[in-house]
């Protein structure tokens, strides 16, 4: 085994139960600088997944100027990334955020010995699941003309805006305007509403994060829905099947449905 300096730093990748390493010992994989091997640290029914890193290159003031650096980020965090998808295949994985670094094993031991109890927790739950992400994005001039085909409060409405004077109907319009966009508003919480409930009859857990803005996504479309979801691996096709169902029912109705996965369980497995 290499020999442990005062120079060196400690990257964790993630978590995985020590008795399920025995079965399946894990394969060889170069870490994040491209020169350490991974390796394994047992920490009681715990197994540590790390690497070692030079301290000069990946201290935390190196660590903040390379982050301005979006091809080394965008290569590292892609390592980092299809690291724990490698793991998560073969063990029941707690994944730990992109670049948690240690400044020796003894303060990581230290770590994990605190939230043994928590990380053997999350092993049972998480135990032969994966997560998936769901985003819904609208088309609000779609829902709209849905809504002004199909909503008889707003049929009225017009009716009764049709029979007042020229000065009347500016203002009245103004006040439908914004009925319309309440009714809009509505119609796009309802049905995400509704998908999120169907979905939830095929999962373990389910959770909805913050919307991203159209800078994020580069769309045009607004981002109505970021929905995460827990599964069992042996529903997956069951989750596909429904997943694929509601997005072809939505297709006309100004909604569009963009399903990922399977992932690690990165947002159900938060320590």
């Amino acid at each position: 085994m290499e020999a442990i300096t005062t120079e060196q730093l400690f990257y964790l990748y993630g978590l995985i139960p020590a008795k399920e390493a025995e079965e399946r010992p894990l394969e060889t994989i170069i870490g994040i600088d491209d020169k350490h091997e991974i390796y394994t640290r047992q920490l009681g029914e715990v197994l540590a997944v790390m690497s070692r890193l030079d301290a000069a290159e990946y201290s935390e003031t190196a660590i903040e100027e390379k982050m301005n650096d979006l091809d080394w980020l965008k290569t590292k965090a892609f390592h980092h990334h299809e690291t724990l998808a490698t793991l998560h295949k073969s063990y029941t994985l707690v994944p730990l955020k992109f670049c948690t670094i240690y400044k020796s094993e003894e303060n990581l031991a230290l770590t994990i010995e605190e939230q043994e109890g928590k990380i053997r927790q999350l092993f049972a739950e998480l135990a032969h699941k994966e997560e998936w992400n769901l985003k819904i994005y609208c088309e609000d001039e779609k829902i709209k003309e849905e809504i002004l085909i199909h909503s008889p409060a707003i049929k009225e409405r017009e009716e009764e805006i049709a029979a007042l004077s020229p000065g009347r109907q500016f203002f009245e319009k103004k006040k439908l305007k914004n009925l319309i966009d309440q009714e809009t508003t509505e119609a796009k919480r309802k049905s995400c509403d509704i998908i999120h409930e169907q979905l939830g009859h095929h999962c373990s857990d389910s959770a909805v994060k913050k919307n991203w803005s159209q800078e994020m996504t580069g769309r045009k479309q607004d981002m109505n829905w970021n929905g995460v979801y827990l599964i069992q691996k042996e529903k997956r096709e069951e989750f596909i099947q429904e997943l694929q169902r509601l997005k072809e029912s939505h297709a006309d109705t100004g909604f569009t449905m963009e399903y990922t996965g399977p992932w690690p369980c990165y947002y159900f497995a938060n320590l």
